[in-house]
């Protein structure tokens, strides 16, 4: 068990190296016993996202800076690079699955994957289910419990927790409305190209120039839907990618920086400092290694 976690704790790999069954599925599913036992008591980041249904009363959170209760029927949802901290250290019955992007690499384009509003950084993490999308729900969570051990088929229950959460983020946040608009297909396009281009091209005026709008456009389109500029969206990927591998796979920082494109490792250095407020070195140092 583990008592104390520095802020860089990534929960899902400290998850992923206690089931010590050889697994390297890119996905956890865990429960009341998993998240009590924890004991995260200090604030963390999310490198993963989360989505979890809760069966009772008793657990509180704080994302970001905002706090929500989280009780029978409500939906949890956090995006990568979300400061986390768990306010209470009780859970009620929940399934919680944490889980990395690349679960779905080998069973369906991901470009859905980019529509998916309340993962974004500017999103409400907490929907607040009515009793027939609660049991709707439940079932489907119900079956992920039931195939866990099964990565080829994860992916498939995922997809539809997903696809029907957007539904209900929708009805709840977007007046009911049932498909995106011109401007916010061109939000999920940039973001499915950062996603598949950020380590070589780093300037807006390429994603303008694949989407034929102006660089300018292109980000008062994304300030206006997601809060973030399209600079802002390519800087996230760039060092929430550079997190990962400091953090997850044994990389020195020199062969970080070439992976994310930089010809020179002091100038991933200095994007790194700026945009973390410490140098790379300083944050792999500091991220807790599972015992």
């Amino acid at each position: 068990m583990i008592q104390k976690h520095s802020d860089n704790f990534d929960l899902l790999r400290y998850l992923r190296s206690q089931k010590n069954d050889g697994n390297i599925a890119p996905y956890y599913l865990a429960s009341k016993a998993c998240l009590e036992d924890l004991k995260i008591t200090n604030p963390f980041k999310n490198y993963f996202y989360t989505i979890g249904l809760y069966y009772g009363e008793g657990a509180r959170i704080r994302i970001g800076t905002t706090d929500y209760d989280l009780t029978r029927g409500s939906l949890l949802t956090i995006g990568p690079g979300m400061t986390c901290k768990w306010l209470s250290t009780s859970f009620p019955s929940n399934d919680t699955l944490f889980f990395y992007d690349d679960i779905f690499v080998n069973n369906f384009s991901r470009s859905f994957f980019y529509s998916l509003e309340f993962f974004c950084p500017d999103e409400k993490s907490v929907m607040q289910l009515t009793e027939m999308q609660f049991e709707e729900m439940q079932q489907l969570f119900s079956t992920l419990r039931a195939i866990a051990d099964k990565p080829e088929a994860v992916s498939g229950i995922l997809y539809s927790i997903l696809i029907i959460s957007q539904k209900y983020f929708w009805s709840l946040y977007r007046g009911n409305k049932k498909e995106l608009n011109g401007k916010e297909h061109t939000v999920v396009k940039f973001r499915e190209l950062v996603s598949k281009n950020f380590s070589q091209y780093k300037d807006v005026a390429f994603y303008a120039e694949q989407l034929h709008i102006s660089p300018k456009y292109l980000s008062e389109i994304l300030v206006e839907y997601t809060g973030l500029s399209a600079k802002k969206w390519i800087e996230f990927h760039i060092m929430q990618e550079a997190k990962y591998l400091l953090s997850f796979w044994n990389m020195s920082v020199k062969e970080v920086s070439f992976q994310l494109g930089y010809t020179d490792s002091s100038h991933f250095s200095r994007a790194f400092r700026s945009y973390e407020g410490q140098l790379p070195t300083e944050f792999k140092n500091t991220v807790e290694i599972p015992a």
